[in-house]
């Protein structure tokens, strides 16, 4: 069955491109992919995002559980604010990235993507069962996945719409750090985050969901497009514009963030102790708190002393030409690694993309080449983000 999100209409209605994603029936554009995309970088988007998906954590043992199932340090972090981590298999091998927002009064809430909360959804509810097997463990676990609304407003002019629409000036939170607001009444969550390399903010909230898999729970989704059309409205002299997914690719791409799916992933290799792809392998280690057990710890070491194998490193085109999933990666007539993600840069208007390649040639400045319709292209590896971060970005110099 395909999943909806509580908006789907005004997106059937109103974008010139829905197709399925990840299960979901979603917004691919509006108007193009690239002027959606430059708005952001040079404006303000909003993104429906609420096809990601969204769990609670109750209890006085909330918190030790999530320490023990994702890897960074979530006891850290003050209410109400978030920590970015992962999710492990027990040999090291991603199975999702997510947020996690410390609430406060025990309670916890994860957003993670929109292909993984099912799998997710078992896993955590596998390990708790285990777990109290051999003892009381204080913890619910909700998946709120088809109740949650989430939309994503990014780009330069977000903070002045913020300002406006909920009195809060985005730039003295730092990354992830959340407060609770209202817009008309409605009570939501707004964080400042995002997936674009942009400054920007997030709000989540429930509501009605048409498309429920519960027909009890179905209704019209009266605060999500009150809430959508309100922030229409109000960025219409910021110039903002919807966007699809589609621009939310190109605008994750050029800020070098990767894709569960396709940088990120467990490959299920059984046959090994250490699976892949590990959070080593795609420079993720930022988010592991080695002082600490976690599942998938045991592998990492291991892999840390034998060496990764391959690793993730990006790179632009110097011949034309446009990167896809799946592409050969060479040096010196050599096949050294495959592309995982790729697209012409809208912002820069040359290709570029993320591949997996041997170890030795996964540090920037190298040249390489990719295997374009059967053809060697060259190209060179870089420092993400591609766009220059005193022009374009969270940081840009104003």
């Amino acid at each position: 069955m395909v999943k909806r999100v509580h908006l789907f209409d005004w997106h059937k209605e109103h974008a010139k491109k829905v197709e399925e994603f990840a299960g979901w029936e979603m917004p691919i554009w509006y108007s193009s992919i690239k002027e959606e995309h430059l708005a952001v970088r040079n404006g303000v988007g909003i993104f429906d995002v609420s096809h990601m998906g969204e769990f609670i954590f109750r209890g006085k043992d909330a918190l030790e559980f999530l320490q023990y199932v994702t890897t960074n340090d979530i006891s850290k972090p003050p209410a109400i604010s978030g920590t970015y981590t992962l999710v492990l298999n027990e040999r090291g091998a991603v199975k999702d990235e997510t947020l996690v927002f410390n609430m406060g009064d025990d309670t916890y809430m994860m957003v993670c993507d929109s292909d993984a909360f099912e799998k997710l959804d078992a896993w955590f509810n596998a390990i708790k069962r285990g777990i109290e097997k051999f003892g009381e463990l204080d913890l619910e676990i909700e998946n709120k996945t088809y109740d949650m609304v989430m939309f994503s407003i990014q780009g330069p002019k977000a903070r002045d719409l913020a300002k406006e629409l909920f009195g809060i000036d985005i730039n003295e939170l730092w990354w992830f750090q959340a407060k609770e607001v209202e817009l008309d009444g409605i009570k939501m969550l707004l964080s400042r985050s995002g997936y674009t390399g942009e400054n920007g903010f997030e709000v989540y909230f429930e509501d009605k969901n048409p498309y429920h898999p519960d027909p009890e729970k179905r209704g019209e989704p009266e605060k999500a497009l009150h809430v959508w059309e309100t922030i229409l409205e109000a960025g219409e002299k910021y110039g903002i514009k919807p966007a699809g997914l589609g621009a939310r690719d190109t605008l994750r791409l050029e800020a070098g963030y990767t894709l569960y799916g396709n940088e990120t992933k467990e490959l299920q290799l059984l046959s090994t102790d250490i699976d892949e792809v590990t959070p080593l392998q795609a420079n993720l280690d930022f988010a592991i708190f080695w002082d600490k057990e976690f599942i998938g710890k045991e592998a990492l070491l291991k892999q840390r002393e034998r060496g990764l194998g391959r690793k993730m490193v990006h790179f632009k085109m110097v011949d034309k030409g446009i990167p896809r999933e799946g592409y050969k990666v060479l040096a010196n007539g050599e096949v050294i690694g495959e592309v995982t993600s790729g697209t012409l840069s809208p912002l820069l208007g040359i290709g570029i993309g993320i591949a997996f390649v041997k170890e030795e040639y996964a540090k920037p400045g190298l040249e390489i080449e990719v295997e374009i319709r059967g053809k060697p292209k060259k190209a060179v590896t870089v420092t993400p983000p591609f766009y220059d971060p005193k022009k374009y970005g969270a940081f840009r110099e104003e």
